[in-house]
């Protein structure tokens, strides 16, 4: 690769990078630190899943945001205002002045993930060459399981629990680093070109190494200020083309199933799962969750170097299987009282995500969204997410309590499943496909499965 596209490549990897371990360290801060928070607060059961969900029910509000900010203000504005408000609640966080201002906090922060969630992905989709497009987006769930380890390391590193207002606002660092990679990059030349901005948009293409196609991403060559506002029937007219309301629910329904195969259960209360599992609480607990951390992270770093290789729709197919196996094989565990059993049934799981559940749902909404929609199609799917990230956030302990976590896992596995079947009959295979190419297909009406590559 050239110098100059290399350089290009590297900066649009590292924002992408930054916002995924804000969103990783921000959600899984809460694991290693519930238990000390509750006893400063007396926290009950349900305190602490309000407590963990108040982050989380923020972020589907910042996904909500998103849509409009990255389509009146662009990409760059977006991100900016996203870090900007994670940094003030890591501040906020440090300090520690009450639960209420905590609470504050980590509204603050979940607003910037719920943002920085949805945009992120959106510009590496845009700003990367289409044979490097799936890896660069990769890149943002790698991050994620990075911001997740280093959230598990620092509790086991410290071995201090009156240490977490600095440890959790310690994210700070984050913020500075996805700030000075947002300066480093040129807007998304798809939004420039959408505004009417042509010949902005075609510097900041060949700043990137992307193709630039103003024919493709235009309508006209009016500013998004001068542009007549589009009635409401012809908006859902224009949705109604194609095959866009069958994208915009395949999307929808990807992260529906990557939350509800568990996986955020797992994240944000795994120390007490492995309690629940036969481990000793404490350090065997939360090292045991680091480990949990080390296989996300290894198993998502080989999705990425096999996402423009082997495609989507193996890594969907096969990742979601093995979820099925991991999970049963959990419960097996807390029934036959097996920790091991548990501990490598949970690695099993967490690698299969790692290289299907967990980056696919972005790289397949940067991808198939057509750029009419794009914000808005992408900011519905981020929120969907989150909505039902907050679900099982807030009903986790409540239900391992009143059911027991065999019968929890055991829902969790009939989600895999189910997303096995969708993976079968509905996700194409875009490996190497042009984004224009893809959104003329979804805009003849093309099947789902056959959007990519036949």
């Amino acid at each position: 690769m050239e110098g100059p596209m290399a350089f290009s490549l590297a900066r649009v990897a590292l924002l992408t990078v930054a916002s995924g371990l804000l969103f990783g360290y921000s959600t899984a801060s809460i694991a290693g630190w519930l238990e000390p928070i509750a006893g400063t607060y007396d926290l009950s059961i349900a305190g602490q899943e309000y407590f963990t969900v108040s982050l989380v029910i923020s972020c589907f509000a910042g996904a909500l945001a998103a849509a409009p900010l990255a389509r009146v203000f662009g990409r760059r504005p977006a991100l900016l205002v996203a870090f900007v408000l994670a940094l003030g609640g890591y501040s906020i966080t440090v300090l520690a002045p009450g639960l209420g201002w905590l609470v504050v906090a980590r509204v603050m922060m979940g607003l910037a993930v719920g943002v920085s969630s949805t945009v992120a992905p959106m510009y590496a989709g845009e700003a990367t060459p289409a044979h490097r497009r799936g890896g660069v987006v990769s890149l943002f769930q790698l991050a994620v399981t990075l911001g997740i380890l280093a959230a598990y390391a620092v509790p086991l590193w410290l071995e201090d629990p009156d240490a977490w207002p600095a440890a959790i606002g310690g994210g700070a660092i984050i913020t500075l680093l996805g700030l000075a990679a947002l300066a480093s990059v040129p807007e998304s030349p798809l939004w420039l070109e959408s505004v009417g901005r042509s010949e902005r948009a075609r510097r900041a293409a060949a700043a990137l190494g992307v193709e630039h196609q103003p024919a493709v991403l235009a309508v006209d060559t009016l500013s998004e200020r001068d542009r007549p506002a589009p009635s409401l029937r012809d908006r859902f007219g224009s949705l109604r083309q194609g095959a866009t309301v069958a994208v915009l629910a395949l999307c929808c329904a990807m992260f529906i199933l990557q939350n509800l195969s568990g996986i955020d259960g797992i994240l944000y209360y795994a120390p007490k799962i492995f309690i629940e599992l036969g481990f000793p609480a404490g350090v065997a607990a939360l090292g045991a969750t680091f480990g949990l951390g080390l296989v996300n992270v290894v198993a998502t770093v080989i999705a990425i170097l096999v996402v423009d290789r082997l495609g989507r729709r193996p890594l969907a197919i096969y990742g979601a299987a093995v979820m099925v196996l991991g999970l049963c094989a959990v419960v097996a565990a807390n029934l036959f009282d097996l920790p091991l059993l548990g501990l490598s049934g949970l690695c099993v799981y967490i690698a299969a995500f790692a290289i299907s559940l967990g980056p696919l749902p972005y790289v397949l909404m940067a991808e198939l969204v057509p750029s009419t929609y794009r914000e808005a199609g992408l900011s519905a799917a981020s929120a969907t997410s989150w909505l039902f990230n907050a679900l099982v956030a807030v009903f986790f302990l409540t239900g391992v309590t009143a059911f027991g976590l065999a019968v929890v896992f055991m829902l969790f596995a009939a989600v895999c499943a189910l997303a096995l079947v969708v993976a079968v009959v509905w996700i194409p295979e875009t490996r190497g496909c042009a984004l224009e190419e893809i959104e003329e297909k979804v805009v003849s009406g093309v099947p789902l499965r056959r959007l990519g590559r036949s």
